[in-house]
């Protein structure tokens, strides 16, 4: 172990001194590397995903190499990510691919996928979940929900680069308790949009009219019966859940929910117990049967699993590089 910080420290100390000689370069000297280099782009960034270079080298090459599209790298298979200007996670997936996202989340979310014939996305962002599941499951169907429309856009784009536009069916919504016209609050960190009116957790930016319905009106709109849902709503997943009472009910589908601190857990609980659901906390030992949602700083997804399933072996995957 000392041998190997040792190295580590003698690699940043290196990875250091060739910084701080191209920082010294001039403009045209610079930007003369920084052309020399992009054809390297690729390669370095899958050599980066599969930890055959060391992390620190991301501060030598040019941060924009992550705004241009890459592809996300595992195990016998990749797929294509067409970078947006408000997507938050570009940098940690072009330079680690998965392992930078949610990494304890990450590997419950893939094994729960690869035994999935239907995945609704609620949340979908601009698709990470979503293009992720099209390609480890090449039998699965996907439903993405996403109500803000430029990130919607985003999602689009992820979709139809990847050709997976016939598995998977994109719905500019938003998913709640009700099927009407609502105020939506469009955060101006995209990640935090929410039905929360004056802002989730104080986020700033601005109200927007979406459409949004009940995940029980989706399923028999289109005619599905999802055996995987993903919540993530901002402080509304006891919204999602209330709208979904038919296929806790009927359907029983496994659940994957974001709850942080402030958010309705006792609501959450409480439709969860009523549908006879098991709660495990996400943690990096994998998913723990808890009591009851419990919002913490830490651990914030749960594992919730039909009363019958839990007691099963739950698959969880190995995050791929």
């Amino acid at each position: 172990m000392i041998r190997y910080e040792q190295d580590q420290s003698v690699e940043m100390k290196n990875l250091n001194m060739i910084k701080s000689n191209f920082l010294l370069a001039s403009g045209p000297v610079k930007n003369s590397i920084i052309a020399f280099l992009h054809p390297l782009r690729r390669p370095i960034s899958w050599a980066c995903q599969r930890r055959f270079l060391p992390s620190g080298i991301r501060h030598l090459l040019p941060w924009r190499w992550a705004l241009e599209p890459f592809s996300v790298y595992g195990q016998n298979w990749k797929f294509l990510w067409v970078p947006a200007e408000f997507d938050d996670i570009v940098h940690g997936l072009f330079w680690s691919g998965l392992c930078s996202f949610e990494s304890e989340t990450m590997c419950v979310i893939m094994g729960q996928i690869r035994q999935a014939r239907c995945f609704v996305d609620v949340g979908a962002n601009c698709g990470i979940y979503t293009v992720l599941g099209a390609t480890i499951n090449k039998q699965i169907q996907i439903i993405a929900i996403e109500p803000v429309p430029r990130i919607c856009a985003a999602l689009v784009r992820n979709v139809s680069q990847n050709k997976f536009d016939t598995r998977v069916t994109i719905l500019n919504i938003a998913a709640g308790n009700c099927d009407a016209i609502v105020d939506f609050h469009e955060a101006e960190y995209a990640g935090m949009g929410s039905l929360a009116v004056q802002g989730y957790q104080g986020q700033p930016g601005r109200l927007i009219r979406v459409q949004c319905r009940k995940l029980d009106s989706v399923a028999s709109e289109l005619n599905i019966e999802p055996d995987l849902i993903k919540i993530d709503a901002e402080g509304f997943s006891d919204a999602v859940l209330s709208g979904a009472s038919r296929l806790l009910d009927k359907v029983r589908p496994r659940i994957v929910l974001e709850a942080n601190p402030g958010d309705a857990v006792l609501r959450i609980t409480e439709i969860l117990t009523t549908h006879r659901y098991a709660m495990h906390l996400i943690t990096d030992n994998g998913p723990e049967l808890r009591e009851e949602i419990i919002a913490s700083a830490k651990y914030r997804n749960w594992l919730c699993l039909p009363l019958g399933q839990d007691d099963r072996k739950v698959p969880i995957a190995e995050v791929e590089v």
